[in-house]
């Protein structure tokens, strides 16, 4: 059994080594974003059909559930039958909280946190070998609200 997990782990190891290394994240303004990333998402947020054929479905995700003083997080599958479409949010808002972290140049990890109505959520963005984006995680965050 050890050697077997032993020659699994060297695969491993050995897999992960062929793969070009990706920059650190980095923490970044929206403004700063790769220009094609900036266009996907302003389309996404703004035609239906696009955002809907732009999801890796089944959508990999977390939902957030509130019991009682607690709030924890599930792991989920969001279908796209139960998809509600997103927009871009209202920025205007002073207690809207919004990051972007970038890792290389092929992934996009936005945060978002509403602090007074306990709500945030993260969404990772890809970006395909084709140039093409696609949202391939959303996880909802929810804080109990004293």
């Amino acid at each position: 059994m050890r050697t077997v997990l032993q020659f699994f782990m060297i695969v491993f190891l050995l897999s992960n080594c062929k793969q070009k290394p990706q920059a650190l994240q980095q923490t970044k303004a929206m403004g700063d974003l790769p220009k094609d990333f900036l266009e996907f998402y302003q389309k996404f947020h703004a035609d239906s059909t696009y955002q809907m054929a732009h999801i890796e479905w089944p959508l990999k995700g977390e939902k957030g559930i509130s019991q009682d003083t607690t709030a924890r997080r599930q792991l989920t599958e969001w279908m796209p039958e139960a998809w509600h479409l997103m927009h871009l949010p209202d920025t205007t808002m002073s207690t809207l909280k919004c990051s972007f972290e970038t890792v290389g140049d092929v992934m996009v990890i936005e945060r978002m946190s509403y602090p007074m109505v306990g709500f945030g959520y993260e969404r990772q963005f890809y970006k395909e070998e084709d140039g093409q984006w696609w949202l391939i995680f959303y996880g909802e965050n929810t804080q109990m609200v004293q």
